[in-house]
């Protein structure tokens, strides 16, 4: 006897409202691709657990909040595997080569995704994990169909990840229009007609995997009719789809493929690049940051441009302030030095470039020398230029004494090769 019943869950607030869109199996895409007119079944659960079923298509959907994506699942392959811990760039590039046995094309062709198994320890030498593969092309061209329309992609799943997994008898299976998928354990599921084939799938799970109780997703008066002459236990979930399933399901958009859209724009506008290496987008931003930074530094250039002409004008009006019978003005800082130092040598003074007053400094900074070194001393322009004989002034030691004793008797002291000094007075 066939118990057919309601399983009535309580309201349970699980977020915001997520948006799922199921994709047409592979081989029924129009001339391998979709488009933005192609048929798609959209599930909308809400907050409080219930799902709301309706049609659409690519187009209508743009503008609206980021969708998640329902691969068929004879599109996606899924497996458990035992690997040493690595880390994500190693497990990518080994997990091809784990699986090159158990997938049917070439593995440089899929996609992997993966998330640790239910009940993995952290403390295991080896982890255990779910691996999911697709196509490579297959996943690109469905993101592209929905990039194209503008509308975000937040995730994308197998089918199968959307109903639990068997506990022992307890089997569950989701009906979308003519077919049904039976999830058969963590990484196994057959798929089915429902018009022939629910009777002989049904039949081969009981005889095998000890089904007794089936929870339908979706509706159930097919699977009911099929299970009834084998004494399976039928119930109607209230859903079309679990919710902590869902939760808990492997997301295929990782690596390469790993969506940007909780970062805005910006962060789609990368993950689209990241995609399809489209130049364009990015090559518009570097134009705009281009023209920003230009103008940046123009202006700041004019600031400076505009205080430089404001100094050069107040060192103009304190010269002619100082000086009024200069005649004319064309480096206010040089004729200031030339004019203080004529009015010094009219009273009397010594200026610090005087060849007296260099001679008398050269004297004590070369005092602790020995003596004979210093073969000729020539004194031009305001500068004092001591040669030495020969290569005295090649000790580094050296060099660094007299380089501290000039700085702190205020003259500007350099080295010219390895025999002679240029004197001059600090800041000069």
């Amino acid at each position: 006897m066939v118990e057919q019943r309601t399983i009535l869950s309580p309201p349970q607030a699980r977020g915001p409202q997520r948006l799922l869109v199921f994709l047409p199996p592979r081989r029924n895409w129009v001339r391998g691709a979709l488009g933005a007119a192609t048929s798609l079944r959209i599930l909308r659960v809400r907050s409080d657990g219930v799902s709301e079923e309706e049609g659409s298509t690519i187009s209508r959907l743009a503008g609206g909040r980021p969708v998640e994506l329902v691969f068929d699942a004879l599109d996606v392959f899924v497996a458990q595997v035992q690997t040493p811990r690595l880390s994500e760039a190693r497990l990518r590039q080994a997990l091809p080569n784990l699986l090159e046995e158990r997938v049917l094309a070439d593995p440089a062709d899929y996609h992997f995704a993966w998330q640790p198994a239910a009940g993995a320890s952290k403390s295991d030498t080896t982890l255990a994990l779910s691996v999911a593969a697709i196509d490579r092309s297959t996943l690109a061209r469905a993101l592209e169909a929905f990039a194209q329309a503008q509308v975000p992609v937040r995730a994308a799943y197998s089918q199968m990840a959307l109903v639990p997994a068997p506990r022992g008898g307890d089997f569950a299976v989701i009906v979308a229009q003519d077919r049904a998928l039976l999830r058969l354990g963590p990484d196994a599921a057959c798929s089915f007609e429902l018009d022939g084939g629910a009777s002989t799938a049904l039949g081969l799970a009981q005889a095998q995997q000890g089904l007794q109780r089936l929870q339908v997703y979706g509706p159930a008066a097919a699977i009911a009719a099929a299970a009834a002459p084998l004494g399976i236990a039928v119930e109607s979930a209230s859903a079309a789809i679990d919710a902590d399933a869902l939760a808990s399901a492997l997301n295929l958009l990782q690596g390469s493929f790993a969506t940007s859209t909780g970062y805005g724009a910006a962060g789609r506008l990368l993950a689209r690049v990241r995609r399809t290496g489209s130049w364009k987008a990015p090559a518009l931003w570097a134009a705009v940051c281009v023209l920003i930074l230009v103008g940046g530094l123009n202006a700041y250039w004019w600031k400076l441009d505009q205080q430089y002409q404001a100094v050069r004008a107040s060192m103009r009006h304190t010269f002619q302030d100082a000086f009024a019978d200069e005649p004319t003005i064309v480096d206010p800082l040089a004729q200031a030095r030339r004019a203080v130092l004529a009015l010094r040598v009219r009273a009397g003074l010594a200026s610090a470039d005087d060849f007296s007053v260099l001679n008398a400094q050269a004297l004590r900074l070369f005092a602790e020398l020995p003596m004979g070194i210093v073969e000729r001393i020539e004194y031009a322009e305001g500068k004092l230029i001591v040669r030495c004989r020969s290569a005295t002034l090649d000790n580094p030691a050296l060099r660094n004494t007299l380089q501290a004793r000039a700085t702190s008797a205020g003259l500007a002291l350099r080295f010219e090769g390895e025999t002679a000094v240029q004197l001059a007075p600090a800041g000069g």
